[in-house]
């Protein structure tokens, strides 16, 4: 029987915020293709905006929740990986291109976050 580990239990804490919040910023970018000339004020006669910001309301109760059990200095920088996260996605989903430049960025962002986790 294994013991409970509460270190990871905050990494999943801490991933699942990563999620929601690289969920958030598909679901605007869906909103905002969906009415490309829309203001900013019309957009939230959109659904895909209302469903962002209530996936976003959950990431930030989810990172408070891992505020109240990890510190700061090490929990924030690993949100970095919703950098990842949402670049593949844009590329399924949105059908962006990806620069060499930028696919070298964030895979230094994820060595970044690979030797925190080190720590």
């Amino acid at each position: 029987m294994s013991q409970w580990n509460p270190r990871w239990t905050v990494l999943g804490g801490v991933m699942l915020s990563v999620v929601l919040n690289s969920a958030g910023q598909l679901l605007f970018k869906a909103a905002r293709m969906a009415q490309p000339d829309a203001s900013v004020l019309h957009l939230f006669l959109h659904p895909g905006t209302w469903y962002g910001l209530c996936i976003y309301a959950l990431s930030a109760l989810c990172w408070l929740w891992v505020l109240a059990r990890a510190q700061l200095s090490l929990a924030y920088p690993i949100l970095s990986l919703s950098f990842p996260i949402v670049l593949i996605l844009s590329t399924c989903f949105f059908a962006e291109a990806i620069s060499l430049m930028r696919g070298v960025g964030v895979a230094i962002i994820v060595i970044g976050v690979s030797l925190l986790a080190r720590t």
